[in-house]
């Protein structure tokens, strides 16, 4: 029992505790506030890839596709996917790579326009289908059936009519971002933009396609919005000139994403289509699978920050080492007194160890309340940050974030704060056992 009555002494008289105290707190702090952003970050780009992406995807590896000539296979193919249990809904697509131009009209000179180039990943879909897999409506700036109201029509396509797409809201922002249309605030290209796409067809000959913007489409991911282009399925097959039933592959959606469930998903839809695309044929991968690169960064990262910032409680550590051998070495005669008076090496070892863990809890549970309010009122922290110096941490058309995402995680908090604990107490143990091997003679004729 004296050992608490000794700590709770020294710790209230002691006030050069405050520093080891104040860097426990500081380190808990530093890693509640930033793996809870990181985690909150991490979430949310899962949840927006999520959304723009199938949760089985099966590519064909031919550049020439899946179908050909057979207007009915890919029908078939389709079927029998969405005849799996674990499917709730497939659309078949055509992809490919092409070079996108874009033509706006300069404001107040209508003899000027702006070009904007850049590569893109188009994918035609038949949007009806397609809504079932991703619902792709509520990512869409007009939501609505944008290509339901330009009907593919070959003999028009063969006299150049021209085709409608849907395109990413980062390449709308791309180039010019002071110019602004009358009605919205998405930067030069808006619905109605004169667009050309040109590609390669799978025989090495160049294809052309001519349109118009439709409606623009933003998931939140740079990348996607930045390189993504939407058009109507027939027109695609038409620009990469493929047989009309050729499909590239087919987005499926599943009644419920599980590892349990994508794994038996995988088997059963590789049974059902064995005999009508062999296996060898395609890749059916999971939209994880797909971004796995991403993913796994977006976790090395999270592990990388965590582990360096646990080297502010190892100094924090070192520290409490450093303030808990002068309190030996101050309170030499006290000890010496204590072993006179009968208290055991163990004991007064201990209450050195008591001391360190003691300073680890108090720092700890300081930097967690610490942390958990400064991640609540982060946006307000941000905010006050930017009035004053300017500087936006999270800028919001960088990221297009309303807010700062966060998630506190108490598990992880409880983690912390174990090892904030941990290492106050290791590192209080060479300090307790320097002072249990000092002789009670010699304690008490120190000088």
């Amino acid at each position: 029992m004296y050992k608490f009555v000794v700590v709770l002494r020294y710790l209230r008289k002691r006030k050069i505790t405050i520093f080891p105290m104040a860097g426990v707190a500081l380190g808990v702090m530093a890693l509640v506030v930033v793996l809870s952003v990181m985690e909150g970050f991490d979430t949310d780009f899962r949840r927006r890839i999520r959304g723009m992406s199938p949760d089985l995807s099966l590519d064909f590896k031919s550049v020439y596709g899946f179908g050909g000539s057979n207007e009915a296979l890919a029908d078939e193919l389709v079927g029998r996917i969405e005849s799996v249990k674990e499917v709730k809904a497939a659309s078949p697509y055509v992809s490919g790579l092409a070079l996108a131009v874009v033509w706006t009209p300069v404001p107040d000179d209508p003899f000027s326009m702006y070009v904007t180039s850049q590569y893109v990943n188009f994918r035609g879909f038949d949007f009806q289908c397609e809504e079932n897999v991703l619902a792709l409506t509520k990512h869409l700036k007009y939501g609505t059936d944008c290509f339901a109201a330009h009907p593919y029509d070959k003999e028009g396509a063969k006299a150049g009519a021209k085709a409608v797409f849907i395109l990413g809201s980062r390449f709308a922002k791309r180039e010019h971002p002071d110019v602004r249309t009358k009605e919205t605030d998405w930067g030069t290209v808006d619905r109605g933009a004169r667009t050309q796409l040109t590609t390669f067809t799978p025989d090495n000959e160049a294809a052309v396609l001519k349109g118009t913007v439709a409606d623009i489409v933003s998931s939140g991911v740079y990348e996607l919005d930045q390189h993504m282009l939407f058009m109507p399925l027939d027109w695609a097959r038409a620009f990469r000139r493929l047989s009309p039933g050729t499909i590239s592959g087919v987005g499926i959606a599943l009644n419920d994403y599980t590892p349990e469930t994508v794994a038996s998903a995988k088997v059963h839809i590789a049974e059902a289509v064995a005999d009508v695309a062999p296996t060898h044929t395609y890749q059916l991968i999971s939209w994880e699978e797909s971004r796995r690169t991403f993913l796994t960064a977006l976790a090395m990262e999270r592990r990388i920050m965590a582990f360096i910032l646990f080297f502010f409680l190892v100094v924090a550590g070192f520290s409490n080492a450093a303030i808990l051998i002068m309190i030996v070495l101050d309170k030499v005669r006290d000890i010496g007194i204590l072993r006179a008076m009968g208290a055991s090496a163990r004991g007064v070892g201990g209450m050195f160890l008591v001391y360190g863990a003691a300073i680890g809890i108090v720092g700890a549970l300081i930097g967690l309340m610490g942390g958990v309010v400064f991640v609540k009122n982060i946006d307000a922290v941000e905010a006050a940050v930017y009035a004053v110096t300017g500087w936006q941490p999270f800028p919001p058309e960088l990221y297009d974030l309303p807010e700062i995402p966060r998630i506190l995680n108490w598990w992880t908090n409880l983690y912390i704060s174990v090892a904030a604990v941990a290492v106050s107490f290791l590192a209080s143990l060479l300090p307790a056992v320097k002072a249990s091997r000092l002789d009670p003679v010699e304690a008490i004729r120190y000088e």
